[in-house]
């Protein structure tokens, strides 16, 4: 299950196709479509919806996320997704206090790291790519402590 974000920022590195050495299976909701727009997803991302009840809790929670973020975790719920991928802090803590396990983007490319699809030095490149092009924020602390293993 993915939000928006993972999505865009995969995709801006050229790293779209790494979701699918990572995880058996990719699903997004119908608003992440929407909020993703024009960019090509691979066939391996699957849209799918959620329920009548799903869409009902959506429309009433509507306020600091998104409801590509509360679909998102909404579906993996209904769904029983291993992960949900978020960015955002926000999201990231409400899908916590859902009982939701989560990784964002920069999780994706340290699971690849580990498995060997990408070398250190590219996964330095694209840390740096997404805080200094990309529009990623990061503090310094975190971008060092990044770098750093």
């Amino acid at each position: 299950m993915s939000n928006a974000s993972p999505l865009i920022f995969l995709s801006k590195l050229g790293e779209l196709e790494l979701l699918t050495h990572c995880f058996a299976e990719i699903s997004i909701p119908q608003a992440v479509r929407a909020e993703v727009g024009d960019l090509s997803l691979p066939a391996f991302v699957q849209v799918q919806t959620i329920s009548e009840f799903g869409k009902h809790y959506v429309a009433g929670s509507i306020g600091t996320l998104h409801a590509g973020e509360l679909e998102a975790m909404v579906l993996a719920q209904e769904t029983a997704a291993d992960f949900v991928l978020l960015d955002d802090l926000r999201a990231r803590q409400k899908a916590k206090r859902m009982g939701l396990n989560m990784i964002g983007t920069l999780g994706v490319l340290q699971l690849a790291h580990a498995q060997g699809l990408i070398g250190r030095d590219k996964l330095l490149a694209h840390y740096d790519a997404l805080v200094n092009q990309h529009g990623m924020w990061l503090s310094d602390k975190m971008l060092q402590q990044l770098k750093s293993v």
